[in-house]
């Protein structure tokens, strides 16, 4: 994790989002989630589904092409003393192929998006995302 990201602090913040996003790729990429799960709390429901997601990629032999993840833009009011912060977040993800563990190709592909998220987070002796979802 950045040093950045490990302080309560705006600036950290937005560097803990911009990681917690990098590390969602990872997972997405590799269907580890073991640090995935660490950085968000067991209430996150998102978080939880995502986790899924990311698992069940790779499940049975089956893998993915593409689906990486960018964060150009992380904006947020920062209110010093509040206990969570919340932050929107611009994430750009590549499309999504899907395979079987033969080769063949699995569920139908995911096109490219662009979405704004919504990430809640709270600083105890780390930050945790305890909330997400896409801004409709």
């Amino acid at each position: 994790m950045p040093e950045l990201a490990k302080e309560n602090s705006k600036a950290g913040l937005e560097a803990f989002i911009g990681y917690w996003y990098a590390v969602k790729n990872h997972a997405n990429q590799t269907g580890d989630i073991t640090v995935l799960t660490a950085l968000s709390t067991p209430e996150c429901r998102v978080c939880i589904h995502m986790q899924r997601a990311a698992t069940d990629s790779y499940r049975d032999g089956r893998w993915i092409v593409g689906g990486a993840l960018h964060v150009p833009i992380v904006d947020m009011k920062w209110v010093p003393g509040d206990v969570s912060h919340s932050a929107r977040a611009q994430v750009i993800q590549d499309a999504i192929v899907y395979y079987n563990a033969d080769g063949t190709e699995g569920r139908p592909a995911d096109a490219a998006t662009n979405d704004a998220f919504v990430v809640v987070a709270q600083f105890g002796t780390s930050w945790k995302v305890v909330d997400t979802g896409v801004i409709r």
